[in-house]
């Protein structure tokens, strides 16, 4: 039985179209924000490139069955490696060393790199021949957050495959089908919309619905000019990077619905409508990138190892200004 995907139809069609008229591309990015399903959908795509039938994924085959059970020997998982938790040079030299031997039972190999956010330039630049001209046997699956990880010569050759936020609707469902209450499911839908990894997050963990709530109200703070409550929330996190870091990452989804309220009406994505609400009112489209930026510039000094307490208090400064 192949496992359920919600939303995401017109990207599930054209991979079932690519593949049943064998116009699948060599070399593939599934991308989204964090808790949409990127890896599901990749698994998808490597079992409907691998499955023995015209209607492809059939779910029945005995390549599909193989997929299933996680025993199928040309599906690839790409293993994590070197200091940041990316793909080392040395990895992609054995992949390349690999791919060049046949499948074991099909027609394919597919390789699956999932979670490529930190991937480094120079596992870039070693793959970049494969992924420019493979064997005709080979199929790359990536995944990422977002496309501009990839170096341009990189993107150039692979097909990006956008996964988008599902409806209030199929979240609910969703959790509904995993085990949680009516009640818990539509509470985890508002607050997290459209992003069943993000609900299950918030329903499991109540450090993250504590990050909610902060990103939230450091979002009014912003909002309100409050300088000393932009302080004081940012100084709870000085001594947890993994927490700031977290913490940034929502008030950067609270930053684009306030921004999508005031210009577009797009699928909002933030943690607390009202606050996001109110801080639209006050944006200039000017002032919302200046916000992005520097949420973006204290995100990328964390992930670099600076100190914590210096990174907070240098954004606390950048959110504060009129």
């Amino acid at each position: 039985m192949i496992p359920e995907i919600y939303g995401n139809e017109k990207l599930l069609a054209l991979i079932r179209t690519m593949v049943q008229n064998h116009h699948l591309p060599h070399a593939c990015l599934i991308h989204g924000e964090a808790g949409l399903g990127k890896k599901t959908i990749a698994r998808y795509l490597a079992m409907a490139a691998l499955c023995e039938q015209k209607d492809a994924p059939c779910g029945t085959c005995r390549s599909c069955r193989k997929m299933l059970q996680d025993i199928h020997p040309d599906l690839i998982l790409v293993e994590h490696s070197g200091k940041k938790q990316g793909f080392s040079v040395e990895t992609i030299r054995s992949v390349l060393r690999d791919a060049i031997v046949a499948p074991n039972d099909g027609a394919r190999k597919v390789y699956l790199f999932t979670d490529c956010d930190q991937i480094d330039p120079r596992a870039q630049n070693t793959l970049l021949k494969l992924t420019e001209e493979p064997p005709p046997h080979v199929l790359l699956i990536f995944t990422a957050g977002h496309p501009n990880v990839f170096l341009t010569t990189m993107l150039s050759r692979m097909m990006p495959l956008a996964v988008t936020p599902v409806s209030e609707a199929d979240c609910i469902r969703a959790l509904r089908e995993k085990g949680h209450s009516p009640e818990d499911a539509a509470r985890a839908a508002v607050v997290c919309p459209g992003n069943i990894g993000r609900c299950q997050d918030w329903l499991a963990s109540e450090s993250f619905r504590k990050l909610t709530d902060q990103a939230g109200l450091l979002t009014a703070a912003i909002a309100g000019r409050q300088s000393y409550e932009i302080l004081r929330l940012l100084h709870e996190y000085e001594t947890d990077r993994a927490q700031a870091a977290a913490l940034l990452r929502l008030l950067d989804l609270q930053l684009r619905d306030a921004i999508v309220m005031k210009y577009a009406h797009s699928h909002l994505t933030g943690c607390d409508r009202p606050s996001a609400e109110r801080l639209s009112g006050q944006l200039t489209s000017t002032r919302a990138m200046q916000l992005h930026e520097a949420v973006q510039e204290a995100s990328e000094a964390l992930h670099a190892n600076v100190s914590t307490k210096l990174v907070l208090a240098a954004l606390g400064g950048q959110l504060m200004q009129s």
